[in-house]
């Protein structure tokens, strides 16, 4: 059986890591100006965050019901009999929802993988599930893949406001509260799909210790551990935190410094620091 990989872009794989891979990418779609604009086709990371640094209202939408329906035809027309989809979490987003209604319209095999996570946490799921596949696993080898990694994956951020997530509806009542305390920065995880609250600091330093302490917890007892940093227009903080992350554990390896996906970058907003820690198959 040839099976074919599918992601959404929230999954904040690069288009040449998706294409060297061979896994397809269903764009979500940002709305600035009542205008929806598929991200990674008409609209950007920097453009989002230029956005919501003008004081824009940006918001975000699920892929058009037709874009999973294309992204399987093309599959299909490459010599695919089956597809394992990888999403976002479905607690966050009608991704996944969009993605069982176009499996259920394909006249092929197609697994859908709720994830439970979001950014390099899915892109990781995707990068195993496209090892799988590589391989000749079948379709439910290759969508037990996705969900090991998934399920092992932590993802941690900070934000300088809680506003973008407490608008998009992302967070609950007990987390939007710690946002209206003067000079607490919230540290988060997207946990079982939802974002909680893990700690909370009284700056921007001791919120990066924060992640930097989350990721040196994360990574212990992991076989094949992989580190990705993201920034939402705080490419620089990013950077100094993978280069931070390898300082603490050399044997690590290159920390990726990898642009988040647009639909998340509105969500979380400038200024946010994530990392993301997984354990993926050294040949994935």
């Amino acid at each position: 059986m040839t099976v074919a990989v599918i992601a959404d872009s929230a999954a904040s794989l690069s288009p040449g890591l998706a294409a060297s891979r061979l896994i397809g990418v269903v764009p979500l779609q940002v709305v600035v100006d009542g205008e929806a604009r598929p991200e990674g086709v008409d609209i950007g990371h920097a453009e989002v965050v230029a956005h919501l640094r003008a004081g824009d209202v940006v918001t975000t939408s699920q892929p058009t019901p037709a874009a999973f329906d294309e992204a399987i035809a093309a599959a299909v027309a490459e010599g695919a009999d089956g597809v394992v989809i990888v999403a976002m979490s479905g607690a966050l987003s009608g991704t996944y929802e969009a993605a069982v209604a176009a499996a259920a319209r394909a006249d092929l095999p197609v697994e859908v993988v709720d994830t439970r996570t979001v950014a390099m946490a899915t892109g990781y799921a995707a990068l195993a599930a496209a090892h799988a596949a590589r391989a000749g696993g079948s379709l439910a080898d290759v969508a037990a893949a996705a969900r090991a990694v998934a399920t092992g994956s932590r993802c941690f951020f900070t934000v300088e406001s809680l506003d973008h997530l407490r608008r998009g509806g992302r967070i609950g009542p007990a987390v939007a509260a710690v946002g209206r305390v003067l000079g607490i920065r919230p540290v988060l995880e997207v946990r079982d799909g939802e974002v909680v609250l893990v700690g909370r600091v009284r700056s921007a330093a001791r919120a990066r210790a924060a992640l930097h302490a989350a990721v040196d917890d994360a990574l212990g007892g992991r076989a094949h551990p992989v580190v990705t940093v993201h920034g939402v227009g705080a490419e620089e903080s990013a950077g100094e935190a993978a280069r931070e992350i390898e300082a603490r554990h050399p044997w690590l390896g290159p920390v990726a410094v990898a642009e988040v996906s647009a639909v998340l970058s509105a969500h979380a907003g400038p200024g946010t620091l994530a990392a993301v820690v997984a354990d993926l198959p050294p040949e994935a």
